[in-house]
């Protein structure tokens, strides 16, 4: 008797644990959908596979003529990859968390990336956070004889050699995963700043 009896207890602990696990798992996803996002900052910038974040004159004098092609808007495929890093305020008393994040990119005007980060991310009650988000595009997949001038001049302000900066605009839409695995948007928070210009 004694025995059965330590396994009901067992067995009822069990129960509590999970249904809290549950409720703590939902307050998390809730909490998240009130959080504030905003831009920190953008790292790691390539430009054609340079590395314009960290460039010296040597690397400059070396890669003259890609740059020279870049600025003259001769390329059929000019990979972008930047970190776009963001900060995100939790103003709840407990943990927000979610199970990953879908995002869209827009510069200057032009629709230049998508992406999906399928990794959880949480921010502890009352705390802010950095959310880095990884970018890759290809800017030569949406080059034409229209958008060229603007594809150019994005070149130019992202490699600061113009004195001008970007104009980006990103939606990011918060997710969790639901059956089948697949990702599921909670909402949709848009997040406008600038970036580019030349580097003091």
């Amino acid at each position: 008797m004694g025995v059965m009896i330590k396994v009901k207890k067992a067995l009822l602990l069990a129960v509590i644990a999970v249904s809290l696990a549950g409720c703590s798992f939902l307050s998390g996803i809730v909490n998240m959908t009130k959080c504030e996002y905003s831009y920190q900052s953008i790292s790691n910038v390539k430009v054609g596979g340079i590395d314009f974040s960290n460039l010296s004159a040597i690397s400059l004098v070396q890669n003259m003529s890609t740059i020279t092609k870049l600025l003259q808007g001769d390329f059929k495929d000019l990979p972008l990859e930047m970190t776009v890093n963001l900060n995100v305020k939790n103003p709840n008393e407990s943990k927000a968390a979610i199970g990953g994040m879908i995002y869209t990119m827009n510069i200057d005007g032009l629709a230049v990336a998508e992406g999906n980060l399928q990794k959880s991310f949480s921010v502890e009650g009352g705390k802010t956070a950095t959310l880095p988000l990884v970018v890759r595009t290809n800017l030569g997949n949406i080059l034409d004889k229209q958008n060229r001038e603007t594809v150019v001049g994005i070149v130019k302000n992202f490699t600061g050699i113009s004195g001008n900066k970007s104009k980006i605009q990103m939606k990011l839409s918060p997710t969790i995963t639901g059956r089948n695995n697949e990702q599921r948007k909670l909402m949709t928070v848009p997040v406008s700043f600038e970036y580019g210009g030349k580097k003091k």
